[in-house]
């Protein structure tokens, strides 16, 4: 009754794969060695024949025979081509579903990859050329003048100096020194009027709070992840 069903099953294939495989799965049946091992059989078969139909719908049809030259007249080889197979509505689907798994990965292993996507240099280039377009339209242009000055931190205590670098040969720019002036320097690039970053340390920059009148009067300054207020002297 199984070696029935079984036969069944192989039959069922599809003709290609019935004449190439069919005595190779009756014979590996035969050779099995009680029920339990023919069942096991038996339900691989069946699940070959899900995929033939499913997966290979056209493995089953029958391409006319036509010879193939191997060369020319000329010795030139000549290769077969075949014909171009219609895409199926489940490869499309199962496709949508892998390209949809595949770039949620991607969107989530990139911020957790440890990459450093901000280059700074790139962001200075950006800047200038920000800069230099607002300088020949004369729009957005930001009066460095307003924010130079001390400010004083008193918890933690500390002591920062805003100033202005640059000379002719090149855009001016403001200047953060801790310590006060006279100590060595970080540049400052403006993303807004009030939030400038620091050139070279990542994750790092200067918030300016104006008062009512529109002065300038406190700093905030970020760096490494601790914040240090400083009023303006």
């Amino acid at each position: 009754m199984l070696r029935c069903l079984y036969r069944c099953a192989v039959r069922l294939h599809p003709a290609n794969f019935r004449q190439r495989f069919g005595d190779e799965m009756l014979y590996i049946f035969d050779q099995q060695k009680g029920t339990q091992a023919a069942l096991g059989v038996t339900l691989d078969c069946i699940l070959s024949l899900l995929r033939q139909w499913t997966l290979r719908p056209r493995i089953g049809m029958e391409r006319p025979a036509t010879p193939v030259q191997n060369a020319t007249a000329d010795n030139i080889l000549l290769f077969e081509t075949f014909d171009a197979f219609p895409l199926r509505k489940s490869a499309i689907i199962y496709g949508a579903l892998l390209s949809l798994v595949l770039l949620y990965i991607t969107v989530y292993a990139i911020p957790h990859s440890g990459i450093d996507l901000l280059n700074l240099h790139n962001v200075e280039i950006a800047i200038n050329s920000i800069q230099q377009e607002n300088a020949q339209t004369g729009r957005g242009m930001i009066l460095l003048d307003q924010y130079v000055g001390q400010y004083i931190s008193k918890n933690p205590s500390a002591k920062f100096s805003i100033q202005i670098e640059g000379d002719a040969s090149s855009d001016n720019h403001l200047s953060l020194s801790l310590g006060g002036a006279g100590h060595s320097s970080l540049r400052l690039l403006p993303l807004s009027p009030t939030k400038f970053i620091i050139l070279g340390a990542r994750d790092s920059y200067v918030d300016f709070t104006a008062d009512a009148q529109g002065r300038i009067c406190c700093l905030s300054l970020v760096m490494n992840s601790n914040a240090v207020t400083a009023k303006r002297q």
